[in-house]
């Protein structure tokens, strides 16, 4: 049987035109929102190349890549909803019957919500961690107990690579608070005791006749970004008149130049005479222990 448009009603066929010009406007509307997305996405990847540079340093390739497999993933899932609605408002002009196609999609989609729904958390955590910047490959991160370097960053994990060469592998889904040690720049902070018979003052200006000395080399000048801020007295302990400071550092440089300026302060110490503070711990023996222990001829032993 051969379909005719002329063997239909003139109002039949008007009313098959109007369905189609409907259909066409939700296909059409469906285009142009694609199209808008599209621009939106690369939009945000800028923005998000942007917020990168001011927390401190360029966007590298991995990070790139990361960033654009997010737009792609996210551009594909919306692409594909906008595109499967207006088809279906487009086939209910049509008066075909979507129902059954409504009713398999829907329990699809339960079913696979229920089984990917630790999945789906995952890769949404990772993404606002990709497009805020928040961890970046090479960082310092410390997550719970566990810290290292940001080997592999994707939309579901973050691998850390820890000191000892131990990788950490967390599901983005269960990361809720972190600690990035190297991002934007960093302070290495000491707490120094010294006797209590020390004047803390000569220790002060160790501090800043040590900070100053390494600001002078060039090894040194581009790591440390200012003086050494020595806030003072902190507190007393057992060990003595503790003294608290802090350099500012590139991120990541914290650790090289709290190492070297810990060495530079022992040896000025000892040179200016100045006592360190440590912990001691004194034993004392009852007369009865020392005269049991000299009739023996055996040292002294304590349990």
């Amino acid at each position: 049987m051969v379909f005719s448009w002329a063997a239909l009603p003139v109002g039949e066929i008007d009313v098959w035109l109007l369905r189609a010009v409907r259909a066409l406007i939700y296909l059409g509307g469906a285009g142009l929102m694609t199209y808008l997305l599209s621009k939106l996405f690369r939009r945000l990847s800028r923005l998000s190349a942007e917020i990168i540079r001011e927390r401190g340093g360029e966007p590298d390739a991995e990070l790139e890549k990361q960033t654009t497999t997010i737009a792609d993933i996210a551009r594909r899932v919306l692409f594909t909803l906008i595109w499967l609605l207006a088809g279906v408002l487009a086939l209910r002009e049509f008066q075909l019957d979507v129902a059954p196609i409504l009713a398999g999609a829907g329990v699809v989609g339960l079913a696979v919500g229920f089984a990917a729904q630790s999945v789906l958390k995952d890769w949404i955590n990772g993404f606002f961690l990709l497009a805020e910047g928040q961890i970046r490959i090479n960082d310092v991160v410390k997550i719970g107990e566990l810290s290292g370097v940001v080997e592999h960053l994707t939309l579901r994990t973050t691998v850390l690579r820890g000191y000892d060469g131990a990788v950490h592998v967390f599901s983005n889904g269960t990361v809720q608070n972190f600690t990035n040690l190297t991002l934007g720049h960093a302070y290495v902070v000491f707490d120094i005791a010294v006797a209590f018979e020390e004047d803390p003052r000569r220790l002060v200006e160790i501090f800043e006749e040590v900070g100053a000395e390494m600001r002078a080399e060039a090894a040194f000048a581009t790591r440390i970004l200012a003086d050494v801020e020595v806030a003072g007295v902190d507190k007393f302990t057992e060990q003595g008149v503790v003294v608290k400071a802090r350099i500012r550092t590139r991120a990541g440089e914290q650790w090289t130049v709290g190492r070297e300026f810990n060495r530079r302060l022992r040896a000025l110490c000892a040179a200016r005479g100045v006592t360190i503070a440590t912990a001691q711990r004194q034993v004392q023996l009852s007369e009865k222990e020392v005269q049991h222990d000299s009739d023996s001829g055996k040292p002294a032993q304590r349990p």
